[in-house]
């Protein structure tokens, strides 16, 4: 199975690079909210320690540049336009082999959706020349890919020919007078995609930690894992860097509530050092170590939520089942409410923003089953309390409080 459907036909196949993942599959596009509650559910009760990873060191893109390539799914039609776009201004670049272009159109594509979801978040949006170490990556990334198809290449019939036309089309798409030309035709829409790939970076892990199973996370996805197909995920990680941003993260974390909020804005602002993506995952693998009982244990129970955004948004609760093993507090039993943003593309504008918060969702609802009404809860991450607003028919959350100060939400009781 791997050597024909993941190491052939997924380098064929390349429609959303984001789902040709191990074990993946490539068809349909997308799963229902419903859907994903139903295999947590299944997991919870059947396979509870299953171990969720995102990561490893065999997948064929990083977590952090599937989750960016996933929004192209949300704007179809733009995406088509911008492609075309590219492939015009770039039809020179092409070498005819046989009559035929080099690269060919199916080959082309995953270049440019590699190439966006790659793309490095500490250079300037105005780059007209990418830094050879990307080149020199896109460049392996491209080789191995067409190597795997077996359609112009191959392992073990090497076809130089269409592979230096290929390297070339890479090298002058980034460098010179066509290089300049293409990233400024391109970067524009890159770097929206990057916002709302974040956005969904930061949902994922939330979720991840969240849903039954064992989280686990591969060496160097603690920061954004902006990587390729192995070798690139298997290049030397810088730790201490990673140790450093966790020690601050660690400060942030025992702040009180209004000194927290005010360091998160700084860390939202500069989002793209990864270090909103390191607290999160922080906080809630914190909580994990100190209720391993309710995440091994506790039921999932899957909330409903009424959006009033152009946006979707899933929540769910781990509840503790007040057994001898997992008992419960003064107040019933623990819970921990997660919620995530979904779809979120349509709210972010034409500029590159920080990421969005609350304000968008200032009249959305996430609606409380009766277990959780008279419930007062902490935001894990802010440490703001929240409680929940009650009608005589209902009690809720708006999910402008929830993603007030971050995008998402991880929610205990007090």
């Amino acid at each position: 199975q791997a050597k024909g459907l993941e190491d052939t036909s997924f380098y064929r196949y390349n429609v959303l690079l984001s789902l040709n993942e191990v074990g993946g599959v490539p068809s349909p596009i997308g799963r229902s909210v419903d859907a994903f509650h139903e295999t947590n559910a299944a997991r919870a009760a059947s396979w509870p320690l299953e171990m969720l990873a995102t990561s490893t060191h065999d997948t064929k893109l990083g977590e952090d540049v599937r989750a960016r390539i996933n929004v192209i799914s949300e704007a179809p039609d733009e995406w088509g336009r911008e492609v075309g776009r590219w492939m015009r201004l770039n039809r020179s670049l092409r070498t005819i082999i046989d009559g035929e272009p080099a690269p060919d159109r199916a080959d082309e594509y995953r270049y440019y959706q590699a190439l966006v979801g790659v793309w490095p978040l500490d250079l300037p949006p105005d780059t007209r020349s990418a830094p050879r170490e990307l080149i020199d990556r896109m460049r392996a990334y491209m080789i191995k890919a067409v190597r795997e198809a077996k359609l112009h290449t191959s392992w073990l019939t090497a076809n130089p020919v269409y592979e230096n036309a290929l390297e070339q089309f890479v090298e002058r798409s980034l460098t010179g007078v066509s290089g300049a030309r293409f990233l400024e035709a391109m970067l524009p829409f890159q770097q929206r995609l990057a916002v709302a790939g974040a956005l969904n970076s930061l949902a994922h892990v939330t979720l991840k930690i969240g849903s039954p199973g064992v989280p686990d996370f591969y060496q160097g996805t603690e920061l954004w894992d902006l990587t390729l197909v192995d070798p690139d995920n298997r290049r030397p990680i810088d730790f201490g860097l990673r140790a450093e941003r966790l020690d601050g993260v660690e400060i942030v974390l025992s702040l009180e509530p209004r000194a927290r909020a005010e360091a998160l804005v700084q860390l939202l602002e500069q989002w793209q050092d990864g270090r909103i993506k390191l607290l999160t995952t922080a906080a809630g693998l914190r909580l994990r170590r100190e209720m391993p009982e309710l995440f091994l244990y506790g039921d999932y129970v899957p909330l409903a939520i009424e959006v009033t955004v152009s946006a979707d948004a899933i929540a769910f609760a781990r509840v503790g089942q007040a057994t001898e093993r997992l008992p419960a507090g003064p107040g019933g039993p623990d819970m921990v409410i997660f919620a995530a943003p979904l779809l979120c593309s349509a709210l972010l504008g034409d500029t590159t923003p920080a990421l969005p918060g609350g304000q968008h969702w200032k009249t959305s609802r996430l609606l409380l089953p009766e277990a959780m009404r008279d419930r007062t809860f902490q935001h894990v991450i802010t440490g703001a309390e929240i409680t929940p607003v009650q009608s005589a028919e209902a009690a809720w959350i708006f999910l402008g409080e929830i993603f007030q100060t971050v995008p998402v939400g991880i929610l205990r009781t007090v």
